[in-house]
């Protein structure tokens, strides 16, 4: 007998578009819960086109966005036009038999449909809402347009970042959208518990701009506490040396070292074990702070003609914190995530064909997932969601289709053009394409 996933018996029904909130309801799904992702022919989901499997548009390119299967694992998919009155009226019959509406607009949209909370609640009283916006429900910004950069740039996670003598530096992902998904999972679950316990629904209101904010921790609480805005500082720490990412042998490899007391300096100068780390004058932090660019270029020095791996297994196995600095080939191929075996294997129809994907970020004992479901394809589940489940007759369905309430096909598919590879390759913008990058993935 199969034992039921955590989640099972939860129903979500999820507008989401992009990062910020589908992958936020990826580990729900993972772990049970039913989820029924809905688009519209006019505005599917803009993640949907990119990127292209081998920089090549297939016969449904809206199927075969990468970004797009990484978020959306163990959903099902419909098209549901919320500009018609139909489509609301589908949409609320979706709500009546759901615990559970997730979606990032902003907050006009779903008050213009008429679906927001309110008017949700008077549908089924103990539903519960995430609305998961770039700065909240309320407030002068409240319907601002919110993409990742300009969320990271409010936040002061750009203005942080970025070397001392130059200017504020975008990161090299959104991490905002990140932050908002996950701080949107654990909502939901809080919300779930306490509609168990009490029977009551909830309306979670998420700004993502507030959790970019409380996650920049020591920053924000040193001007709080000292009155001392932090400034960027590029790889150093003021309190720590050393404190960077430093070269090695090779191409563009680097390994980052960090060492927080005398005791773990002790480590390093052991691990190294050449006289020139036996300085004295670097026995203290004292010290060490007071000549960190000399130390620096002495641990630069040091790693320069050494391999980034070995020195990071040679100070890890010493008591050092050092980390490779990995690029996204060698996150992909890391034999540490084969071993926990992080990196799943799906089989996609063709273009796409097998890929691999990551698993839960978290692992439960005695909870026995299946394999993954592969992301639905636009409007894969129409008839099993609105005939099987809402019980609607093959002649409704057959009229939604007519009246292009619902849809299989995109009317705006979306995608990205594939990008020109050896164009950008000769600008710079791209440091190598790996033809062997298949091989390498085992796929």
């Amino acid at each position: 007998m199969t034992t039921p996933l955590p989640l099972s018996g939860i129903r979500i029904v999820e507008p989401g578009q992009v990062w910020a909130l589908p992958y936020a309801i990826t580990p729900l799904a993972a772990y049970g819960a039913e989820v029924i992702k809905v688009e519209s022919a006019v505005r599917p989901d803009s993640s949907r086109g990119s990127p292209q499997p081998d920089s090549q548009v297939g016969g449904e390119p809206w199927n075969d966005g990468g970004m797009y299967h990484e978020a959306n694992r163990n959903k099902l998919g419909v098209s549901l036009d919320l500009n018609t009155d139909r489509g609301k009226e589908l949409f609320k019959e979706l709500v009546s038999v759901s615990d559970v509406v997730a979606q990032n607009f902003p907050p006009r949209v779903m008050r213009n449909f008429g679906l927001d909370y309110p008017n949700l609640k008077k549908v089924k009283p103990d539903i519960i809402v995430l609305d998961s916006t770039a700065y909240g429900s309320s407030g002068p910004w409240q319907n601002y347009i919110g993409y990742g950069s300009s969320l990271q740039a409010v936040t002061g996670l750009t203005y942080l970042t970025g070397y001392e003598d130059g200017g504020p530096v975008q990161g090299g992902i959104l991490f905002n959208d990140s932050l908002g998904a996950l701080n949107a999972t654990y909502a939901i679950l809080l919300a779930l518990a306490h509609q168990k316990r009490t029977g009551e629904g909830q309306w979670i209101d998420l700004s993502q701009y507030e959790a970019g904010v409380a996650h920049l921790g020591e920053a924000f609480m040193e001007y709080e506490i000292n009155g001392v805005p932090p400034s960027r500082r590029g790889n150093s720490h003021p309190d720590h040396a050393p404190y960077g990412v430093y070269r090695c042998i090779g191409d563009d490899n680097w390994v980052s070292i960090t060492v927080t007391s005398d005791a773990e300096w002790g480590n390093l100068v052991r691990a190294v074990g050449e006289p020139w780390a036996s300085n004295s004058d670097w026995a203290t932090v004292e010290g060490r702070l007071a000549q960190r660019k000399t130390l620096d270029d002495a641990i630069g020095r040091w790693t320069a003609d050494r391999d980034k791996h070995e020195v990071m297994h040679l100070f890890q196995a010493g008591g050092v914190a050092a980390g490779s600095v990995y690029n996204t080939r060698e996150i992909a191929t890391d034999p540490h995530h084969s071993d926990r075996g992080f990196f799943a294997i799906s089989q996609h129809p063709e273009p796409v064909g097998p890929r691999p994907h990551s698993e839960p970020l978290f692992r439960l004992t005695g909870v026995d997932r299946p394999p993954d479901r592969l992301a639905p394809g636009f409007g894969e589940f129409n008839r099993q969601v609105f005939c099987d489940l809402l019980g609607h007759s093959g002649e409704e369905y057959k009229q939604l289709m007519d009246q292009k309430v619902i849809a299989d096909i995109p009317a705006n598919p979306g995608v990205t053009p594939p990008p020109d590879v050896a164009g950008l390759l000769r600008m710079g913008f791209l440091a190598e394409h790996d033809l062997e990058y298949k091989s390498r993935l085992g796929i």
